[in-house]
Parts: structure tokens; sequence; C-alpha cells
């Protein structure tokens, strides 16, 4: 894999991590001024940070050389789909999330505007969580050091 790729794989990470923690960010400043989060939005507070230290630890071991590039090349399809789930999540917090700024009327209109939102965010729950588990996998598979077993005719 060339190196410009490997660089657009990080750079693909690091891009997700900042977009993701600016999500979470938001969720929990919503939390501090309001003392709860919407019910829609707990599972997603939830899965976030996981998501994001996984692609922190996959980013790290791309930069530490430990990836082969064929896992490089397979990753790419996982952190496209992660970044339109986080695409997608933004623009519902953006719809559903009132502002400090905003009137009471705004306020009320996103209220009622996450009751009718919490399907889709249920679906974008669900395919990052498909997407932590991929990555999850892959770096348990990756840091296993456990070895094949020996058969018992090697030994004789």
């Amino acid at each position: 894999m060339e190196a410009l790729a490997v660089v657009g794989v990080v750079a693909s990470i690091v891009q997700l991590v900042e977009f993701g923690s600016k999500i979470l960010l938001r969720l929990n400043d919503f939390q501090s001024n309001l003392g709860e989060i919407p019910k829609t939005f707990r599972h997603v507070k939830a899965e976030l940070p996981v998501l994001l230290d996984t692609l922190e630890q996959t980013k790290k071991a791309i930069e530490t050389g430990s990836i082969r590039d064929e896992t490089k090349k397979a990753l790419l399809p996982v952190l496209d789909g992660c970044r339109a789930q986080i695409e997608s999540l933004d623009d519902v917090i953006g719809k559903t999330l009132p502002l400090p700024g905003d009137s009471w009327r705004e306020k009320g209109r996103k209220g009622i505007s996450s009751l009718r939102q919490d399907s889709k965010v249920r679906k974008i729950t669900t395919d990052l969580q498909g997407y932590i588990q991929t990555l999850t996998y892959y770096h348990a598979a990756a840091s296993s050091t456990l070895q094949p077993p020996i058969s018992i005719s090697s030994k004789l």
C-alpha cells in the first residue's frame, strides 16, 4: 500500500475521532445543562466513547506498522461506514438537541422532533455497534498471543 494511502487511513481516523468527540462533547454539555440526556441518545453516549477509543487503537497500530497493508485496505470500508453514521448522528443531533440560545418555542419543537428521530438513532447506534464489533474483533485477533495447540502426533 502506498505511503499516501496509509496517511489517508490515519487522516480518516483522526477526522472521525475529532468529529465523534465533538458529538460526545455536545451530548455531555446537554446533559450538564439539563440534568439528563434524552432517552433517544443514551445508547449513543454509551457507545461513542468505545468507538473513539477503538479508532485511536487502530490509528496507533497503523502508525507503529503493526497492521498489514491488506488489513488497512480492509479497514477503509469500516472507516467510511463509521463516518457516514457519525455524520447522520450529527445531523439528527442538530435537529433535536436544543442549543443554549434557542427560544422556548425552538426548544419545544426540537423536543418533539427528538421523539420522531428515535428509530433513526436506533439504526445509527446499531450500525455503529457493528463497526465497533468489527474493529474490536480485529484488535482481539491481532493482539492474541495464543499459539495453535500442539498435536499429540508431533510429540511422538
